[in-house]
């Protein structure tokens, strides 16, 4: 695991919004798994950049795969939806639900640190001010 610092650095935030995308496998999904398998990877291989990250999910100390999570740039639902709706896992049906989230990417170790400078900040954007609040502090 690479070194980070002690405390996460300032990062900008992301231009697109982020989509949390939760697929919950039906009954009997093994099968379209492998079969669509390569049509899948072809998918986010060629839309690798609109992924921030995705992959299969298992229950706590469990070996099946039950589903799969994707973290999107979109530019809105329809467009997260349509990206998506490109994939064979999608449109294959194995999936019992999927669920849409917009997601907040504020700090980690795929961004590279945290988008706010101050609690400050972040706690007048969650009680609806600015998002360029964040960036600057608030007497900044």
């Amino acid at each position: 695991m690479p070194n980070f610092p002690d405390h996460p650095p300032f990062v900008p935030r992301l231009e697109k919004t982020c989509f949390l995308v939760i697929c919950r496998d039906g009954d009997g999904s093994a099968e379209p798994r492998a079969t669509h398998l390569k049509g899948h990877l072809d998918h986010v291989e060629k839309y690798w950049t609109r992924y921030i990250t995705a992959g299969p999910i298992r229950e706590p100390g469990g070996d099946a795969l039950v589903g799969s999570v994707f973290l999107v740039l979109a530019d809105d639902l329809a467009d997260a939806k349509a990206l998506m709706e490109g994939d064979p896992y999608i449109t294959c049906g194995m999936y019992e639900t999927i669920t849409y989230n917009e997601f907040s990417n504020s700090i980690g170790q795929y961004i590279g640190g945290k988008i706010w400078e101050s609690a400050e900040a972040i706690a007048h954007r969650a009680a609806g001010g600015p998002t360029e609040d964040l960036s600057k502090g608030l007497n900044a």
